[in-house]
């Protein structure tokens, strides 16, 4: 009997020890983990039911078309991986099929990666050696990779009237001084009918630029450059628009605007130092230029100087920069990074003051005098505001409720986040200041509610990932309370 009750208390003592592990997530129990809600499961992974249904779908054989409406759909919402993998597992099944390899080569360009694009489309090439669009991707990639020679030969070769064609074909004989084919190109693609709006207005860009030299500087050729690098800094080729300045440069540093087109170029391409100095030269030759210092504050800004940034950014204000609105953005940012918050709320403030037509221009500025600064009383201030401009939009309502909830004011906050659900049923932030204002009033089993609610609607948003912390926050105290009081009875 002795023998029998020693084994017995070894048992329970071991079945005591295993679960005492178990609440403190050291050894895993599958029959007990199974107790989990499927639910409970996702939040806690931080993956949505509809992220778990993609998942799922992933996984079931497609067919060729399914994959190229796959691909099309990620592209069109940014997911440019995803769309990457959709249109590879296309080509799989259709080898022989250009299209969707012609896809991923327009993304890699997309995203500048230009050897990649540039090895895709001489891979297409290789199946299709007509491909209009695949030399038009290769001459595009090359422009890319700056080897401008190559990509000038590739668009030349292509036989095609088509407008993209004639637009690359004209800026690079503009690139290589030839400047009467370049305008007959360019002239060409600016009034193609049923052409694209944007490459017709980058055309005639060139077209004016060349026209304007035409009246007023002919025979000066460092202008005509400074014209033609300002059409190219305009329309996106900066790698182009800073070769054909240098020249210039070379020739006379003495040339203010030059100056300022290529530290612009720079800056675009994120080449911050060489932006620096570039602009700073120009500041030299005329230090009260707004647009110098604007640009010159964003060069510092992106070399991680931020306090240099703020100062050329305010003088860029006090000596006039337009549109003012870009510059005080740009500070209220940065005065954030710095952690200065009063600054940076009252620089959202300006920026409210200029344009309230934009409700997402209220939302930093809230979250600053709820979160940061511990000021509800100006949140709600602003938050009416953004309501008074905004009076049938979920998020002013959704604004307004927040702040009262930080307020206190639960009876309002909630009436106001009510109403921000009643119009919008697919808006997640009204669900999230729910569950924070029931969490406020110690109400878990409603607060859990309203996270899993903001989490599964905010599929992936950083609204859901907020609201899955905090409602494993809650499941982590209660399970810590639970066992507590086990411990104690």
């Amino acid at each position: 009997m002795n023998k029998f009750l020693t084994v017995l208390n070894f048992l329970l003592l071991t079945t005591l020890i295993i679960l005492t592990l178990y609440v403190f997530d050291v050894i895993d129990i599958p029959f007990l983990s199974e107790q989990k809600t499927q639910e409970e499961e996702l939040v806690q992974q931080n993956i949505t039911p509809a992220q778990q249904e993609e998942i799922q779908k992933v996984t079931r054989s497609k067919s060729y078309d399914e994959l190229m409406e796959k691909g099309k759909v990620y592209a069109e919402n940014g997911l440019y991986d995803l769309a990457i993998d959709a249109y590879t597992q296309a080509s799989q099944k259709a080898e022989l099929n250009k299209e969707p390899l012609l896809k991923i080569a327009s993304i890699q360009l997309l995203q500048q990666e230009y050897q990649k694009a540039k090895d895709m489309s001489a891979h297409i090439l290789t199946i299709d050696q007509n491909s209009g669009l695949a030399k038009l991707y290769l001459g595009q990639a090359n422009i890319g990779l700056e080897n401008f020679p190559e990509a000038k030969n590739i668009f030349d070769s292509i036989t095609s009237d088509d407008q993209k064609v004639q637009y690359y074909q004209g800026i690079m004989a503009v690139y290589f001084g030839e400047y009467e084919r370049g305008r007959t190109l360019l002239e060409a693609a600016s009034t193609k009918e049923n052409g694209d709006e944007v490459v017709a207005r980058n055309a005639l860009n060139f077209v004016n630029g060349l026209n304007e030299f035409d009246r007023y500087a002919a025979g000066l050729n460092n202008h005509l450059r400074v014209l033609m690098a300002r059409s190219f800094a305009q329309v996106g080729e900066h790698r182009l628009a800073k070769e054909v300045i240098w020249p210039v440069l070379k020739e006379t540093r003495e040339y203010r605007d030059a100056w300022i087109i290529l530290g612009y170029s720079y800056l675009k391409l994120k080449q911050f130092k060489d932006a620096i100095d570039a602009l700073e030269e120009a500041k030299q030759q005329d230090p009260e230029k707004p647009e110098t210092l604007f640009y010159l504050g964003l060069a510092y800004a992106g070399n991680d100087e931020v306090e240099k940034a703020i100062k050329e950014l305010e003088q860029a204000l006090e000596n006039g920069y337009e549109p003012k609105i870009h510059a005080e953005q740009k500070l209220a940012e940065l005065y954030f990074l710095l952690e200065d918050y009063e600054n940076s709320a009252e620089k959202y403030e300006e920026v409210i003051t200029l344009n309230s037509t934009e409700i997402d221009y209220f939302v930093r500025p809230i979250w600053l005098y709820i979160e940061k600064l511990n000021k509800p009383e100006k949140a709600i201030a602003l938050s009416e505001k953004a309501q008074l401009h905004h009076p049938d939009n979920a998020m002013s309502y959704n604004l307004l409720g927040w702040s009262q909830v930080a307020n206190k004011d639960y009876m309002n906050g909630r009436r106001n986040l009510e109403k921000a659900i009643s119009l919008s049923g697919n808006f997640d932030a009204p669900y999230l200041n729910m569950g924070w204002m029931y969490e406020r009033q110690n109400n878990m089993d409603k607060a859990k509610e309203f996270y899993k609610k903001a989490f599964e609607m905010g599929n992936g948003s950083s609204t859901g990932t907020l609201a899955a912390s905090r409602y494993n926050s809650i499941l982590e105290k209660e399970k810590n309370n639970s066992f507590m009081v086990n411990i104690f009875n």
